[in-house]
């Protein structure tokens, strides 16, 4: 009963996520876990990963968020969905690199995944850097990066 219970309290979670409701989903999250460990079962991996990705969505706790996806995405790797939550953690903490690769890694899994895709098509395509014999972060690659997309916007 308690395991019908459990799912249940994670569609829930799952409803809450897709309107972008992360503080409900969290609690859902968290009762369907606690709910399946009430009858002696382990969580799912995927409980655990829609659980760290509102908790990075609710609070500061990015680190713990991304310790929990990742040890879920570490047991499951197999499934995209991980993928997907662990990629969005590394968006809410700014490391932009780390999410695309996360992502592209979902991607080889599952190349159709529309969430993956989705995720990826919001991060964009960025163009090559104007001076190619030198980094991205350099300053004259970065103004004259400034300088290419100012006149592309007035033209």
């Amino acid at each position: 009963m308690s395991e019908r219970t459990s799912e249940s309290a994670f569609n829930k979670g799952l409803e809450a996520v897709c309107r972008k409701e992360y503080l409900e989903a969290l609690a859902y999250f968290e009762a369907s876990m606690q709910l399946g460990r009430s009858v002696g079962m382990e969580p799912p991996m995927k409980y655990l990963s829609y659980y760290g990705l509102c908790l990075a969505m609710v609070s500061n706790r990015i680190n713990e968020a991304r310790e929990i996806c990742e040890t879920a995405l570490q047991a499951e790797f197999y499934n995209p969905d991980l993928y997907l939550n662990l990629g969005r953690v590394y968006l809410r903490s700014g490391d932009r690199a780390s999410a695309f690769d996360t992502l592209v890694r979902g991607l080889h899994l599952n190349p159709r995944h529309s969430g993956l895709v989705r995720e990826i098509r919001r991060l964009g395509i960025r163009k090559r850097p104007v001076l190619s014999f030198l980094r991205r972060d350099n300053p004259f690659n970065r103004l004259l990066g400034r300088m290419r997309s100012s006149a592309a916007m007035a033209a």
